[in-house]
């Protein structure tokens, strides 16, 4: 791993992206590395952001407070659409956000198209960046600190609680860095609206690279100490996507960032992929769903909900959704990749053509005992 130096690992901190994946990927690549490396290749800020913000914010509530059929989804979605269109008070928009947060999970792409389109990053309007304390430069620290608080739609950030704590006065410097600063909020269709957000600070001051097993263990340290930060998680599942996709603890790790982090499309859909290999169809169900709302546009989130809907005997849609990964996929995207999609598209066209429903899945093998972490 390269030395960053000093990085801000948050969009409201005006850094850049804090992923290292290469635009086109070389094989073989596990298809969580695949994954990323797409959304990577599809906007280098997106997924960084989708990390780091952390929890469940009222744009996608992975329980929404209002629950929509599939039939009423678009009468639900015209409304909100209204509502936001003209003059709204903040709990209006409020309720419009989780209106539409239900109209997507009862699948009405329009709903979650929407969203993604109306939505517009937060950054920052005032405010220093953190001051580097000498004793982290003279010590050549590397070490990361993440903080938790929500953002109002004044632009403040409040509620603000420590996930992980850095020496050398690294993490006071976050703190004091966000206290002090005033942010444009989170807009949906141009208004405000408030948003749990995850702010994280890594400081690498030493010239040494570090190993693919030093990082590793720095990943599991981390996760190991702080275990409530989805950003830990999401290090140690990144690291072992990457290198050790067959490690017992690449599932584990997906399963702590999924619970840390609900609405994280790639923790959603990578968690849906390894329950679908197994068999276990039904629990990757409701993942697909979650990930569907801000990852629609990546192929290898299109790809886990077709192989989802085949073996729930839904025929037309793991097609339609086969389909449009495949369509997705860039002209210079690997193309073993390329022939994959298209080799099991083929598959759901053989196994159920016109309206025949998808043969019944085999029983799903009971879930192997999570290990240890090491």
């Amino acid at each position: 791993m390269r030395p960053l130096h000093v990085v801000l690992c948050s969009l409201l901190l005006g850094a850049t992206a804090c992923g290292h994946s290469a635009r086109i990927p070389s094989l073989p690549a596990s298809h969580g590395h695949l994954s990323r490396a797409m959304a990577h290749y599809l906007d280098p800020m997106v997924e960084p952001e989708e990390a780091f913000r952390g929890g469940a914010g009222p744009l996608y509530d992975p329980a929404p407070t209002v629950v929509v059929e599939p039939a009423q989804a678009r009468a639900i979605f015209a409304e909100a659409v209204q509502v936001l269109s003209g003059t709204a008070t903040e709990e209006q928009v409020k309720q419009a956000a989780q209106d539409l947060s239900a109209a997507c999970d009862a699948e009405l792409e329009e709903a979650c198209t929407y969203q993604r389109e109306q939505y517009q990053r937060p950054m920052k309007l005032e405010g220093k960046s953190p001051e580097m304390p000498r004793e982290a430069m003279l010590r050549g620290a590397m070490a990361v600190a993440v903080v938790s608080g929500r953002l109002g739609t004044d632009g403040i950030v409040r509620d603000i609680r420590v996930l992980e704590v850095a020496p050398y006065g690294l993490t006071e410097a976050l703190l004091t860095t966000i206290r002090g600063s005033k942010y444009q909020p989170v807009m949906l269709a141009g208004h405000p609206i408030e948003i749990p957000y995850t702010f994280q600070l890594n400081a690498t001051f030493s010239r040494a690279d570090l190993t693919s097993q030093q990082e590793l263990e720095w990943a599991r340290t981390r996760a190991q100490r702080f275990p409530t930060s989805p950003s830990a998680w999401a290090h140690l599942a990144r690291v072992l996507a990457r290198d050790l996709p067959e490690d017992p603890w690449y599932a584990n790790a997906l399963r702590y960032l999924n619970l840390t982090s609900p609405t994280y499309w790639w923790a959603a859909t990578e968690l849906a992929w390894l329950h679908a290999k197994a068999g276990r169809y039904a629990e990757a169900e409701p993942l697909v769903r979650t990930a569907r709302k801000t990852g629609s546009q990546n192929p290898y989130v299109l790809e886990t909900a077709a192989l989802v809907a085949f073996h729930r005997g839904q025929c037309k849609r793991a097609v339609m959704d086969q389909h449009r990964a495949i369509a997705k996929l860039p002209a210079e995207w690997p193309q073993e990749e390329q022939a994959r999609f298209k080799s099991a598209l083929a598959e759901y066209q053989r196994q159920c053509p016109s309206d025949a429903p998808a043969p019944a899945p085999a029983p799903a093998p009971a879930p192997a005992p999570a290990p240890a972490v090491h």
